[in-house]
């Protein structure tokens, strides 16, 4: 084989960029740098304890629903579903195991994001040297494990959390293989890649994309114009999963049918709704392209200006230029930030798609015995599918950034700490060399190369200690209420636990564990935390997913129930605000002929409040 089809790049790299066989050991002989992330990770989960659940929006869901599989249901036809069954079946396996508990799923999340940590500083040490490794893994620590607005201990959906760590196992296990192709040993990666994607196939569906495109774009980029061998590998692969998945989906589909797996539930993305539509419009950026591609341009604006301003501190000769093009570029944001009317924040991160592009770019043509080329062109296509979903609007923050962006936080790191101070030295004209030193020798070093490369190292590390203290204050300052419950406890906001408390109160008096409730349009952890059952087949009443058939099920369902539980939550994100006013006005109706209110839990008392009044409110019904 040539040299082209057949790259050994391990063996070639500088001393920080050795065989990840001796990067094991010195991961273990330097505790005083790597075990920082360990004790971050610890003390994160000290300032957060108790308070990642969002007690209302999708929690309900993931607590609840596995219990009912558990007590015999069947997923898809009793209880409507958009995902694939794994995370579902594999958490009613826990609850078998351990018992029905809120620690069970929290020690679970803990465990997931303990081994994602893992597998993220293991490929940021495939690039980069190992404070920087660190620095890269206690970011995604911070800024995607712990971010209050979003932590992944308490996902929105463990699919989306197993299906990430399947993702990046498939990561893992490619820049395993590029290590030696041709080895006879190389097989099990072939077939280990096939057994995550299989199971990323029956957990979550993009991160099976996101696993799918990986290992395709990693042989394609070491073998080349071997056509055969990327095909037997794609086919071996291909098989396993296959395996895997095809009987899993084999089952429901016996079970079930088409009808409702495939139309109903969604599970090839057919036949969506239009309040579904919506939401992923907006979370994609197709609702406006125009505006999103130009707030893409506004990001790039931002890491431009970052740039000049870092060129023009540093080189005494360069400083007009770089204020002339800091000017500029501080310009272009100005008037993009006008036009976005506060729908951009000036988050750089818009900008990654077109990053990731380049990266890939530059490292599948080009050979550089000093770079990492295959792990950078692979780590950039797996970070470049995972963010297909928000491609044109990539989050700074809200709920989901954080399965989305690890691994390109670790390729910013890239960037900021090789990169951008072999760039400012190119333009100096310096000499020094830029082969990879260790962190002692960059602070003895007076090469602008080391100077640029431990300031940013020191600013980097500055702003995550900041963010870290943040967060633990906001955490607290919004989770101040301490609710306990049968079934577990957590803090809440002041609002919920009022509300909360007051209804879980009232279940415990006047029901028993044996009486069914309904919870609308969404809240089902509290049926989940006052150890009442739930029937209703749709847990959360999102716009549009019910039909009129459907509507009527659902009505009929509540002859079982003793009470239903009205809870203010807006459904504004799906397109429209009130259940029972803006949508499924029958079951509202029915429930405003047949039911009346026996208790208001909160601060508002008034019986007519609507969904959407700005205080929070728990409205219990009983039959009239």
């Amino acid at each position: 084989m040539n040299e082209v089809s057949r790259p050994k790049l391990i063996d070639r790299r500088p001393e920080s960029f050795t065989h990840h066989s001796s990067l094991i050991t010195r991961h273990f002989s330097l505790t005083r740098h790597f075990f920082l992330i360990p004790l971050t990770f610890l003390f994160m989960l000290f300032l957060s304890w108790r308070r990642w659940i969002s007690a209302i929006v999708d929690s309900g869901r993931e607590m609840d629903l596995p219990l009912r599989l558990l007590n015999g249901e069947l997923l898809y036809r009793d209880i409507h579903y958009l995902y694939p069954p794994f995370s579902q079946y594999f958490n009613a396996l826990l609850y078998w195991i351990f018992g029905v508990h809120l620690e069970v799923l929290n020690v679970e999340g803990v465990v997931c994001c303990a081994v994602i940590v893992w597998m993220c500083w293991w490929i940021a040490r495939r690039i980069l040297p190992e404070r920087e490794a660190v620095l890269a893994t206690l970011a995604i620590i911070v800024w995607c494990i712990f971010k209050p607005e979003g932590n992944l201990i308490a996902p929105y959906s463990f699919a989306a959390l197993h299906g990430m760590m399947l993702a990046l196992g498939t990561l893992v296990v490619t820049l395993k293989y590029g290590e030696n192709p041709e080895a006879k040993r190389g097989w099990k990666f072939v077939i280990g890649v096939g057994v995550l994607i299989g199971f990323a196939g029956i957990t979550k569906q993009e991160f099976a994309l996101t696993a799918t495109v990986t290992w395709s774009a990693g042989l394609f980029f070491l073998h080349r114009r071997e056509v055969k061998k990327i095909a037997v590998r794609l086919f071996v692969s291909a098989s396993v999963a296959l395996l895997i998945a095809a009987p899993v989906y084999a089952y429901f589909l016996t079970k079930v049918g088409w009808e409702i797996l495939i139309e109903d539930c969604h599970l090839l993305y057919t036949n969506i709704p239009h309040s579904l539509v919506f939401y992923n419009s907006t979370r994609s950026g197709l609702d406006h392209p125009f505006l999103s591609l130009l707030q893409m341009l506004g990001g790039l604006a931002v890491a431009g200006a970052l740039v000049f301003l870092v060129v023009g501190i540093s080189l005494k000769n360069k400083r007009k230029v770089s204020f002339i093009l800091f000017t500029v570029s501080a310009l272009v944001i100005f008037i993009i930030l006008q036009i976005s009317h506060g729908k951009w924040d000036g988050s750089p991160l818009r900008a990654l798609p077109f990053l990731l592009i380049g990266l890939s770019f530059v490292h599948f043509f080009r050979r550089d015995e000093t770079k990492p080329d295959f792990e950078l062109f692979v780590l950039a296509i797996y970070s470049l599918a995972a963010l297909i979903r928000v491609v044109l609007r990539v989050p700074g923050g809200g709920a989901f950034g954080g399965y989305f962006l690890p691994t390109s936080l670790i390729l910013i790191v890239y960037l900021v700490m090789k990169i951008l101070p072999e760039l400012v030295e190119g333009f100096a004209d310096e000499s020094t060399t830029v082969a990879s030193r260790n962190f002692e020798s960059l602070i003895r070093s007076k090469s602008l190369h080391g100077r640029i490369k431990l300031g940013f190292f020191s600013l980097l590390s500055g702003w995550l200690v900041i963010t870290i203290f943040v967060f633990g204050y906001r955490y607290h300052k919004i989770f101040p209420a301490f609710l306990k419950t049968p079934r577990g406890s957590l803090y809440v906001t002041n609002a919920n636990a009022i509300a909360m408390n007051e209804a879980l109160e009232f279940l415990k008096l006047n029901s028993t564990e044996n009486d069914f409730i309904a919870v609308v349009p969404e809240g089902s952890a509290l049926g989940f935390l006052s150890e009442r059952k739930l029937n209703q087949r749709h847990q959360i009443l999102i716009p549009d997913f019910m039909n009129a058939s459907d509507e009527q099920r659902a009505i009929a369902k509540l002859n079982e129930v003793k009470y239903v539980l009205i809870v203010n939550r807006p459904m504004r994100e799906f397109g429209l605000e009130a259940f029972g006013r803006d949508f499924y006005q029958a079951y509202g109706k029915h429930l405003q002929e047949n039911f009346r209110v026996v208790k208001m839990c909160g601060t508002e008392k008034n019986e007519a409040a609507e969904i959407g009044n700005r205080r929070f409110f728990i409205k219990i019904l009983v039959k009239r």
